[in-house]
């Protein structure tokens, strides 16, 4: 389909020269400026050569300055008709006899004929000269477009940026009364404008007007350049290689026309618009492939990871209940008590397993919401270290609790898990035997607000300053542990999980072989109640308390 549009104006680069002086020929205003200054040289030439007598041979070259600038500014046929005026005043006013279009000596004719070459030939050269700077400043408003182009696609920004910023330049540079980039949206089946330059009126918009947007299926499908009837409207596909990305509309002013190098500089950016959608669309699917990738990588960690942890309970379970149903074995009380505590021993810790599990998969829905009460921390911490007892072997736990530690606005189940799992993690990476501490106080944290600080201390290993920050990740076990612990890589990141749910921060402090210390910030934004605390408030003694 043979393109019918035209955008010849072009914004002029060089602010030094106005847009009009170079935008095209202007007839009117080189005509009436070269009747003015030949009008206006008669009087001046006249008072100088009656004076002084000297400017007789000289006057033809004074008649030569408005041809020359009507002939810059009107064009070549303006340039020839201001020159036969200023041959005619010429003549009427110097050559004798005056005031009559008589030439009485030979060589004046001559002259007069010299004159109207040199006016044309200076016209010519004028017109000339005014084309080709015209041209310079068209070519370098294409380069400068195309560098603007290649700025926008290797800025480090979103795919509807990048759209907006070639539609905005897209229309600077043709003068378009507006311009569009029509998307396809596959959420509603329908096509869209991602991004707009310019004022395009909602009547012409592809989301309200019908026939527009049958076109742009149309074109999208074929690759094919169509026009809106009755309307300045064109839209072009975008193709990168044989694909169509996407459409582009343009709005023209009323009159315009493309010349060759125009339309292939509208082509570059068409093929730029084409290139970022493509580069974006290619982005999703290897996000989405990286996804899909580390869905995969987490779950093969998962069954690693928990596949030992639930064989281990389960065969406990199912080693205790098939001794207990033995009928030819004769199990005293005792025995069978031991039978039942190993039972419930796996029971729970398979109960543990599968609430890690579920917390989880809970922290990663982003479906926490802390249901949070006003607690006592001191109080919580006592009871979370005597129900972690049994589970913390032979360690011996110190816990230290600011005495004037306020009531906490918290969801006391959530750090309790928080504070048990910090507890079993300490345990897990300590030597038998070695002590845990527990401290709790107020500290001023970033911007001045004020935080509630918990930090578990144990006499571990140390974690190197490499890895202080994936041990909050899933299912990641530290390497390189002398030690190997079991466990499945998931306590600690339910902890950061729990933490950010309150608003707070979680952060190791730790160096090799001089032990670790977890720390939990929780912000106190919240004030206290009314009610007095006084009893709650009261100092606890749970210094060196062992479970």
């Amino acid at each position: 389909m043979k393109r019918e549009m035209n955008f010849t104006p072009l914004r002029t680069l060089d602010k030094r020269f106005s847009r009009w002086s170079v935008s095209g020929n202007h007839p009117v205003a080189g005509t009436v400026v070269g009747l003015i200054l030949t009008a206006a040289l008669v009087p001046v030439l006249q008072y100088v050569h009656g004076s002084t007598g000297a400017l007789g041979p000289s006057i033809p070259l004074f008649f030569l300055v408005p041809a020359l600038l009507s002939s810059a500014i009107g064009g070549r046929i303006v340039g020839i008709a201001v020159s036969v005026v200023a041959i005619t005043v010429w003549d009427w006013f110097f050559i004798p006899p005056l005031h009559t279009f008589t030439v009485y000596y030979p060589r004046d004719v001559f002259a007069l004929i010299v004159f109207l070459a040199v006016a044309l030939l200076t016209g010519q050269l004028a017109a000339g000269i005014r084309h080709r700077a015209r041209e310079a400043l068209r070519r370098a408003a294409g380069a400068e477009a195309l560098y603007e182009l290649s700025t926008a696609l290797l800025a480090q920004r979103d795919l509807i940026s990048v759209l907006e910023a070639l539609t905005s330049r897209l229309q600077r540079a043709f003068e378009l009364q507006a311009c569009a980039i029509l998307l396809f949206d596959g959420a509603t089946n329908s096509w869209r404008t991602a991004a707009e330059a310019g004022n395009l009126p909602a009547a012409l918009r592809v989301e309200s007007n019908r026939t527009l947007h049958g076109m742009t299926v149309w074109v999208n499908a074929h690759g094919e350049p169509s026009r809106l009837p009755g309307q300045a409207i064109e839209l072009l596909p975008l193709r990168a290689g044989e694909r169509s990305v996407g459409v582009l509309q343009l709005m023209a002013p009323a009159g315009a026309r493309l010349d060759d190098e125009r339309e292939q500089l509208l082509r570059t950016f068409a093929n730029g618009a084409a290139l970022a959608i493509e580069q974006a669309r290619l982005a999703q699917e290897e996000r989405v492939a990286a996804m899909a990738l580390e869905s995969d990588r987490l779950k093969t960690a998962l069954l690693s990871s928990v596949s030992h942890d639930l064989r281990t309970p389960l065969a406990g379970i199912k080693a205790a209940a098939t001794s207990l149903l033995q009928e030819d074995i004769q199990w005293s009380e005792q025995d069978r008590q031991a039978f039942a505590s190993d039972i419930n021993a796996e029971a729970d810790r398979l109960t543990r397993l599968v609430s890690n599990l579920l917390d989880l998969s809970r922290i990663e829905a982003g479906g926490l919401q802390p249901d949070r009460e006003w607690e006592d921390v001191a109080e919580l911490i006592q009871q979370v270290v005597q129900r972690s007892g049994p589970r913390l072997g032979t360690h011996h736990v110190s816990v230290e609790v600011s005495p004037n530690l306020p009531p906490t606005h918290l969801d006391a189940v959530q750090i309790e898990q928080v504070l048990t799992n910090l507890l079993e993690n300490a345990a897990k990476y300590s030597p038998e035997g070695s002590p845990i501490s527990v401290t709790a106080g107020v500290a001023t944290g970033p911007d001045e607000i004020s935080e509630l600080r918990i930090a578990v201390t144990d006499q571990g290993p140390g974690i190197p300053q490499v890895e202080q920050e994936r041990v909050f990740d899933k299912f990641y076990r530290m390497r390189g542990s002398k030690r190997r612990a079991s466990g499945t890589g998931m306590g600690l990141a339910i902890v950061r999980g729990f933490v950010s749910a309150h608003g707070g921060r979680v952060w190791v402090e730790s160096e090799p072989n001089h032990g670790s210390t977890f720390v939990v910030a929780l912000p106190l934004g919240h004030e206290a109640p009314s009610q007095p605390y006084e009893e709650r408030l009261a100092p606890h003694p749970l210094e060196g308390i062992r479970p």
